[in-house]
């Protein structure tokens, strides 16, 4: 929402539109119409285009935590499973270890976590470049990151 507010330089418009809606895809699919053309037109197209694939895959990142089931199985690894997926399906399912499942490790989670930092440090540094670029402010404070390649959502696998 910063990333398009200053843009439009319209905050209160902006915090309505995006956020009248409900579900973050449809905020982050709103941002992206109201700002994409202004980053555009100063330059930062890619940079804005990256920033928004890096938000996308953060979503993905959240959304396995928030809509799977994930347990213990002893492995030293948390299982996941798509419960939403699952349930869609006409197959019979009897308990948790007949689920496909996925699995993570601290190690990825710590990718993950690393990400997430890099796509807020990514919409920090297009903000205020884009806004130095349009003479808004004299200097961008913000350093730009090195780009990260997109962690993996979950360990190779389903490993059952």
């Amino acid at each position: 929402m910063n990333c398009v507010q200053v843009v439009r330089k319209d905050f209160d418009s902006v915090l309505k539109a995006m956020f009248r809606v409900r579900g973050e895809t449809n905020r982050i699919l709103i941002g992206d119409a109201l700002a994409r053309h202004y980053y555009h037109d100063h330059g930062l197209g890619t940079e804005f285009e990256m920033a928004m694939g890096a938000i996308r895959h953060c979503l993905k990142i959240r959304n396995q935590y928030a809509h799977f089931e994930w347990w213990n199985d002893n492995s030293g690894r948390l299982a996941l499973a798509d419960l939403v997926d699952i349930a869609n399906q006409n197959a019979f399912i009897k308990d948790l270890a007949s689920l496909p499942t996925f699995y993570v490790d601290v190690a990825l989670l710590n990718d993950q976590e690393q990400y997430f930092v890099y796509t807020d440090k990514t919409l920090a540094w297009v903000n205020y470049e884009r806004r130095y670029r349009a003479g808004d402010i004299k200097t961008n404070s913000v350093p730009k990151p090195t780009q990260l390649l997109q962690p993996a959502l979950h360990l190779p696998g389903p490993l059952n």
